[in-house]
Formats: structure tokens, sequence, C-alpha cells
């Protein structure tokens, strides 16, 4: 069974592909790689060519839905989408987050996930891991204040690539700041969709793989998105006052 795993949810986007459990070929994504959808299908099909495969050799397609970039999240998910409705593969979209706390240390039971939310803002979310080894979310992705995240997690383990947003004296000395710890990898995208699809304890979770109904996790708007939407409320209240 092969799994193409697309992570483009940041700046150091990836691809990879596996055979069951056993990765053949992750590569990392220039910056156009992950903005333009056209470089993102020539590197998928350049890492299937490698292996001697087609796109119709997959089984499944994985995708970071988010939280990240609004444009990566994009190329990402469409890509994912257009990829299983051609070839009739799986489509699952997998939590960024749960993949960057599988970076972390087996010895770790708690996480709390970060990236850069945009303004002062960061995306924060709490990971808890099983006994099966599994990690959990403890509570939803919220958006918090740089403020109010020094002020409530200086005690916890905390990784991410939020981190990059804070300044050197504002880090705890225990958080996890190593690159190969901050950053979600396709190859584990593509790892935990896999489970995903053959777990049937998520069998319930229709949403996550039905590619007609899934999208990004953005939790807010783009700045761009928000100033249209209250230029759209400011015309509509001055039609409603005329």
């Amino acid at each position: 069974m092969f799994v193409l795993g697309i992570e483009t949810s940041g700046l150091d986007g990836s691809i990879a592909l596996l055979r069951g459990h056993e990765c053949l070929g992750e590569r990392a994504l220039n910056q156009t790689g992950r903005r333009h959808a056209q470089a993102l299908v020539l590197d998928i099909g350049e890492l299937l060519t490698a292996q001697g495969l087609t796109a119709r050799d997959l089984a499944s397609v994985a995708v970071s839905r988010g939280p990240g970039s609004f444009t990566g999240l994009r190329v990402g998910m469409v890509c994912a989408k257009t990829l299983a409705y051609a070839t009739g593969c799986q489509f699952i979209s997998v939590d960024t987050f749960q993949a960057i706390a599988e970076n972390v240390p087996r010895q770790i039971e708690r996480v709390t996930v970060v990236e850069d939310a945009q303004r002062d803002d960061l995306f924060a979310g709490d990971y808890q891991r099983l006994p099966t080894g599994e990690w959990q979310m403890v509570s939803p992705i919220q958006i918090v204040s740089v403020e109010d995240f020094l002020r409530d997690h200086a005690q916890r383990v905390v990784v991410g690539p939020g981190l990059k947003k804070l300044d050197a004296d504002q880090i705890a000395s225990h958080w996890l700041t190593a690159p190969e710890m901050s950053q979600p990898r396709a190859a584990v995208i593509a790892s935990l969709g896999h489970h995903l699809l053959t777990s049937a304890s998520d069998a319930g979770r229709a949403h996550d793989s039905d590619f007609w109904k899934a999208s990004p996790f953005y939790l807010r708007m783009s700045a761009a998105e928000e100033k249209r939407a209250i230029d759209d409320a400011a015309k509509a209240t001055s039609g409603l006052a005329k």
C-alpha cells in the first residue's frame, strides 16, 4: 500500500511516499513549490517516478490540514483532493499539530504545540500521550495572545514553529526549540493518515476522509478576508441607512 503525504502548512513544506510504514522517499519543498499547485504536482510526479510509480499506484493521500499558512494549506488541500478525485485513491486530512507532537521524545507525556497566528497571537493546542504512545488532543486548538501564553505555559513543555515568533529571552529552557522537533513532516502526515484510514476506532471521522467536505483548519480568517468582511458589513450598513 503506497501512501503519499503532503505537508504545506508552513515555510518548510515537504512531501513523502510510504509503503505501509516504510518511508521510500521524502523531499523538502521550496517556497515556490509550496505556493504554487503546479510546482507541487511536478514535485510529486518526480517523487513517484523515482520509485517507478505513477499516481494510479497510490492507495491513499494524506494532507496536513492546519493550522498554518493560509496559502500553503489551500494549495496542499486542493492538490490532495484533486489527486484523490482523479485516481480514486483514499483521502485523509491530518491534524498538523498532532504531527508536530509526534516529534517529541517518548518520555514526554504532555505537550503544547504552537504556531504563529499573526499579529500578536499564537495558535496553541494541548496534547496528551496515551498508553499506546499515540497523541490525543486535550482541548480544541485556540488563538491566544503571546502575553497570555507566556503567563499560562511557563511550566509546560512547548514545541512548534510558533516559538520562532518569540524573543530568545521569552523562551523557557525546557521548551523544545530544535528545528527537527518544531516542524511537521510529510512522512509523519502520511503515517498518521494511514493509521486513521485503517483504524476502526476512527471510522466515524468521515469529514476527514471525505474530500468533498474536508477543508483547511484556519480558526480565523486571513487579514484580507477580515478586511473584506468588514468592508462588506460597512456597505450593507450604509445601504440600510439610505
